[in-house]
């Protein structure tokens, strides 16, 4: 005991100094961080960023119409709003071909968002599904540059699908307007609504999701009415048998386009605008703004849109692809994907198809 006293005293003035030192570092930090903490500046630094984005919030809640019933529900999307306001921010610095921008959307996570707004996976048809489609060889045919079918008048306004996911519907009934229109008619405004109130039988579940595919059988079958006379609900009902009579539009067959061609596709689109599918449950499409998509986004189709057009001699050369979220997503409801080969971006190049009138 007596020796291990003596080995303590011989090196307390060491230990003693050492202590000393930490103990006045330690104080050094803490009332650094207290004048830090409680300057007038860092607290109203803070105290402005939240308000900053407390107010972009409730602007946000104007501007798109939200209301949320509990505070609890309110913290919860605005927490979800200053993340994805955060995260679009930050791809935005990044100097990509596309920027991201506020929508509808931003105060929704990504799980939210898939499950009310797209469709269950879109599986590329198999071969006996589509016997009945033609084939048309496109690969050798010279595509011109670019062509967009909205300046020939072929491509009605944009529209918006709400909390449906009826996609499939949209992409199908656009593209039986637009054949209507290159048949030499004028351009019809159809029913949504119709296709997913009865096309069931058809493999289609409404809402709950469908394929293009299914939904231009269904249509080469019954047609399409108006949507003055079958309008849309966003939600499935039971079909009115009375209405799908009144058929103004219809078509003759489907063209089944080369798969995971862009060329073959190119050359199909400027016959007419071609239905596709895409995986659209990311960022690039949630957030869409404007500019090019160049980025792998998936090839997990889940979506159904429509190419109107594209341009080949631009750098880098895009799809101008119609979406059915409204207007005021994107540009004007648009959205440009870079052309490229094999699946493509989103995988658009992976299911291409268009009727014929």
């Amino acid at each position: 005991m007596d020796g291990f006293y003596l080995i303590s005293k011989s090196e307390s003035p060491k230990k003693n100094t050492v202590l000393a030192g930490f103990a006045i570092l330690g104080l050094a930090a803490l009332v650094g961080l207290f004048m830090i903490v409680n300057t007038p500046n860092h607290e109203s630094t803070i105290l402005s960023q939240y308000k900053t984005e407390e107010q972009e919030f409730t602007d946000y809640m104007i501007k798109f119409n939200k209301n949320y019933n509990t505070d609890e529900e309110y913290l919860k999307r605005f927490k979800i709003f200053r993340e994805n306001s955060a995260f679009i921010r930050v791809h935005n610095s990044l100097d990509k071909d596309w920027t991201l921008g506020i929508n509808q959307f931003v105060d929704m996570t990504l799980d939210e968002f898939r499950e009310i707004y797209l469709s269950n996976e879109i599986t590329v048809p198999e071969e006996e599904e589509t016997e009945d489609f033609h084939r048309e060889h496109y690969e050798n045919v010279e595509a011109p540059t670019s062509i967009d079918w909205r300046s020939k008048g072929a491509v009605q306004g944009v529209k918006y699908q709400g909390q449906c996911g009826g996609c499939w519907s949209f992409s199908t009934v656009s593209a039986v307007e637009s054949s209507w229109f290159i048949a030499g008619h004028g351009l019809p405004d159809l029913s949504e609504q119709q296709l997913l109130d009865c096309g069931g039988p058809f493999g289609n579940y409404g809402c709950a999701g469908g394929n293009i595919v299914y939904g231009f059988s269904y249509v080469q079958k019954y047609g399409l009415t108006s949507e003055s006379i079958y309008p849309y609900q966003a939600a499935t009902k039971t079909c009115n048998t009375s209405k799908q009579s009144q058929k103004i539009a219809s078509i003759k067959y489907v063209v089944k386009v080369t798969a995971n061609d862009p060329n073959a596709l190119m050359a199909a689109v400027a016959v007419a605008p071609v239905s596709i599918g895409a995986q659209a449950d990311q960022a690039a499409w949630m957030y869409y703004k404007g500019g090019i998509v160049t980025g792998s986004c998936g090839i997990v189709l889940n979506h159904a849109v429509n190419i109107v057009g594209y341009n080949n001699g631009n750098n880098p050369p895009y799809w101008i692809v119609r979406n059915s979220w409204g207007s005021w997503w994107g540009e004007n409801g648009y959205i440009r994907i870079a052309i490229s080969g094999g699946n493509g971006i989103c995988g658009v190049n992976m299911m291409p198809m268009y009727p014929v009138s």
